[in-house]
């Protein structure tokens, strides 16, 4: 820290916000420790720079008094999300060089939370590094710990216990003189544990987590910076319930850089991985390549990210494609019972003409020579789902009349449906779906 001349006859101090206590200011300089006020007139229409912990800032330094925050220095680095409170940002934390995303072994592991917190972590501009936590309660993790590997591409992943120190040495090569790293999670991951522990003291109040679902109340009520021993920066921040995408487009890109890699090697430049052929991403999807639960997770948070980025033509777009939906389906009212289903057509998948009238119903739903059926609707007859995917028959379920269903799962984003047995249907898939099931039951027999 130090001191500047503004040239009006004023001396400026440069101080490190250290906590925020809603509109008061824990500052650090040379001079000591303090608290602070921003002042109004400099900040009213600078929401974006409004200081966070972390930040550098100018002020007019009066000792423990109130000192004035005239303004915010430019930062190197930022973390921030969405507040679901009132849609807008919310800066979590300022001028640090590594994000370590904590979940513990025991209850909180979740790798759809921890892709959010991967994409906000390399948005900020800084490293993110994954800590799996209270391997002291977890028995064997080595699956958990493979999975986290896979999706945290670029970033290191430990697993630590704060409490007998195993995998503790491991964090030394972030924790360094001149480096800052933030802390983030969810309640009752072991942040607070962790600090102690780095700190060598009980600087932060620990409660015990919930047997019954793992979790704990809020130990941390506001963002804090601590200073380590050696000099380096620990900046901790309260558990989050949401993880809201604020501004990820680049996050994005670095986080879910395996599923980017396909978008180049599609047929069509302009390739939405819908129902157009030679589509690099559904051909990743159909042999396994590709997991459908990491492809849904791109495309939530590629919806959120675009809604951020540009509001007014995210929210025309889904009003374009709502009336379309009221459209069709005030098109097909009254009709579609006797008449949406009756056409031959190719199926897509394996190219055979299908006849309508040997299914044995109105309505036909599925290929009779390959079972492959296509994600059109939400509700049967809608024509309102905009995914298109073609849905591959993974089971047969025996109904309560004895009827025979065909559970269908969309190969595009995973969803399950059930459509009714044909009579013209492909006999022998029909007993190989059959057979896959008693080959494999959720039970041991025997």
């Amino acid at each position: 820290m130090n001191t500047i001349n503004t040239g009006n006859h004023q001396t400026e101090t440069i101080a490190q916000v250290t906590a925020v206590y809603k509109d008061l200011f824990e500052i650090m300089t040379d001079k000591g420790v303090g608290l602070a006020r921003v002042k109004r007139g400099h900040y009213d229409d600078k929401q974006g720079v409004y200081p966070a912990t972390g930040d550098y800032v100018a002020v007019d330094w009066q000792g423990t008094d109130q000192s004035i925050i005239y303004r915010t220095l430019p930062r190197t680095s930022r973390l921030s999300r969405m507040d679901s409170f009132n849609g807008k940002e919310q800066l979590i934390a300022a001028n640090f060089d590594y994000v370590m995303i904590l979940q513990s072994l025991n209850h909180d592991f979740n790798l759809r939370r921890l892709e959010r917190y991967l994409t906000m972590a390399w948005q900020s501009g800084a490293i993110p590094i994954v800590l799996l936590t209270k391997t002291d309660q977890a028995g064997n993790y080595s699956d958990q710990f493979v999975a986290a590997q896979a999706i945290a591409l670029g970033a290191e992943v430990h697993a630590i216990s704060a409490q007998t120190g195993e995998g503790m040495e491991g964090l030394s090569q972030y924790l360094q003189p001149d480096k800052t790293v933030v802390l983030v999670g969810s309640s009752g991951v072991g942040k607070s544990t962790l600090i102690n522990r780095l700190l060598g003291t009980e600087v932060m109040e620990t409660r015990e987590i919930r047997e019954k679902d793992g979790r704990g109340r809020h130990t941390t009520s506001h963002r804090q910076l601590f200073r380590l021993k050696n000099g380096g920066k620990l900046i901790d921040t309260p558990g989050m319930r949401e993880v809201g995408m604020w501004d990820v487009s680049e996050g994005l890109e670095e986080s879910f850089a395996d599923v980017e890699a396909y978008f180049g090697r599609c047929r069509f430049k302009d390739c939405r991985h819908q129902s157009e052929p030679n589509c690099a991403v559904k051909e990743a999807l159909r042999n396994g390549e590709l997991s459908t639960e990491r492809w849904e997770s791109y495309l939530k948070l590629h919806a959120e990210a675009k809604y951020t980025n540009d509001k007014t033509a995210y929210l025309k777009e889904k009003e374009i494609w709502l009336k379309d939906i009221s459209k069709f389906a005030r098109q097909i009212k009254n009709k579609y019972q006797h008449t949406a289903c009756i056409e031959s057509f190719i199926c897509q998948e394996c190219g055979m003409p299908t006849n309508p009238e040997s299914a044995g119903s109105q309505h036909r739903n599925h290929c009779p020579h390959c079972l492959v059926s296509i994600h059109v609707d939400n509700r049967p007859g809608d024509r309102a789902s905009m995914c298109k995917g073609r849905m591959e028959p993974i089971s047969i379920w025996s109904k309560t009349d004895g009827e025979w269903a065909i559970i269908h799962r969309c190969r595009d984003c995973g969803t399950l449906k059930t459509n009714r047995v044909a009579a013209d249907d492909n006999q022998k898939l029909l007993m190989s779906l059959a057979e896959k099931a008693l080959k494999h039951p959720p039970f041991k027999i025997g």
